[in-house]
């Protein structure tokens, strides 16, 4: 009974370190306008800050899959010093180099900390795990994104900054219970221990899963840009991104079930028509079509993106196929932006919903492709109920 308490708090730490590992992106606009209030960076150098930030994320997520069988166990808890430690140096950084520098380090210290975490707290119903992640991340951005306006108002940027660095600090704190359970664990499912098969249809399912948070992500880091160029008061744009939130949540928790009421083919389609909306009704004077644009996008993505990465954790027992499904979330978040900007300097904002046709086709295709395969779409139910968070390494 004491080892199935420290389990079951191992896969409640599991949870929010994973919600904190991803929490970034949720609070970038904030937390960028606190960061230029702060230290000498530039408006038009927030592209590189969060363009940095996401490859270092993205490298730590592929260095947790590359290497999880020789990384210790406790790579998760240096991983949260060295954030919390590049999170202190960039609210003391001195130029724009040093905090490209320390946000690169940070991003690298929490993708390692997402990707061993989400792929551990998968390890069964893996619908529920991203659902359950996604709205803790959401509800953890939305107070982030209030609080910390009010610290700066109160207390100065530097402050508020500074502040930040509680966020790598309380995944420290979260993650000694799942590093205590881990090693409690002679598991099969563990990163260090053998391999399993990983049929075509979870690897269709993992691709889908990276054109959709692309699709999002160009979409996403774009949207305030076009509404601005629309007219549309930051007002307006600022209550479309809180409702569009909260739907958001709403919709994480109506997903967390493992078994499908709508086939996937059916939700892709759907989902990638959400995504596109804000490209296309963001117009001058239709400020009611922004809104419920953002409102679809939100609800789109999450389910999509809930989906997808759930059913593709499902299908395999492998324990680096679930950290590889966590590490296209944090390629997809580079690629977004990426693929945006280069469609943008091609063909203009015509360029935009080029580059959303893309993706989208990219999901949907792969959505297909998993189809063939022999995926069925029925049940998204994991193979390893019941088990223990997996261990990051021997």
């Amino acid at each position: 009974m004491r080892n199935r308490a420290i389990i079951g708090r191992g896969f409640g730490a599991a949870s929010l370190a994973a919600a904190l590992g991803c929490l970034q992106p949720g609070i970038d606009p904030i937390y960028l306008t606190v960061l230029s209030d702060a230290r000498p960076v530039p408006l038009e150098a927030h592209g590189l800050v969060v363009g940095f930030t996401q490859a270092g994320s993205a490298l730590g997520a592929l260095t947790v899959w590359w290497l999880g069988p020789v990384l210790p166990r406790g790579s998760v808890l240096a991983a949260a010093v060295l954030a919390f430690l590049c999170s202190v140096a960039t609210a003391l950084a001195g130029s724009l180099a040093t905090v490209l520098a320390y946000r690169t380090g940070y991003g690298l210290a929490m993708g390692v900390i997402y990707a061993a975490t989400m792929a551990a707290y998968a390890a069964r119903r893996p619908s529920k795990a991203y659902g359950a992640v996604y709205l803790t991340q959401l509800i953890l951005s939305t107070l982030v994104s209030l609080a910390l306006p009010e610290l700066m108002l109160a207390t100065g940027a530097e402050t508020a900054l500074m502040a930040m660095a509680l966020v790598p600090a309380l995944a420290l704190a979260v993650l000694v219970p799942f590093v205590r359970s881990a090693s409690m664990i002679d598991s099969p499912s563990g990163i260090a221990a053998g391999r399993s098969a990983v049929p075509v249809a979870g690897w269709a399912l993992a691709a889908a899963t990276f054109w959709f948070i692309c699709s999002t992500m160009l979409v996403w880091s774009f949207s305030a840009a076009l509404a601005t160029r629309a007219g549309i008061a930051d007002r307006t744009i600022g209550q479309a991104v809180a409702i569009g939130s909260v739907v958001g949540a709403l919709t994480a928790a109506a997903v967390m079930r493992e078994r499908l009421l709508v086939p996937l083919p059916v939700t892709a389609l759907l989902s990638g028509l959400a995504l596109t909306s804000p490209v296309v009704l963001t117009v001058p004077g239709a400020d009611g079509a922004y809104v419920a644009s953002i409102v679809l996008l939100n609800i789109g993505s999450t389910a999509i993106i809930i989906r997808c990465s759930g059913l593709a954790t499902a299908t395999s027992r492998d324990s680096r196929f679930r950290v590889f499904v966590a590490c296209t979330h944090s390629l997809g978040l580079i690629a977004g932006p990426l693929l945006g900007t280069a469609m943008m300097a091609l063909f203009g904002r015509e360029g935009l919903l080029i580059g959303v046709a893309l993706a989208l086709t990219g999901g949907l295709v792969s959505v297909g492709w998993a189809v063939r395969a022999g995926f069925a779409g029925a049940t998204g139910a994991s193979p390893e109920k019941g088990g223990a968070p997996a261990p990051i390494g021997a």
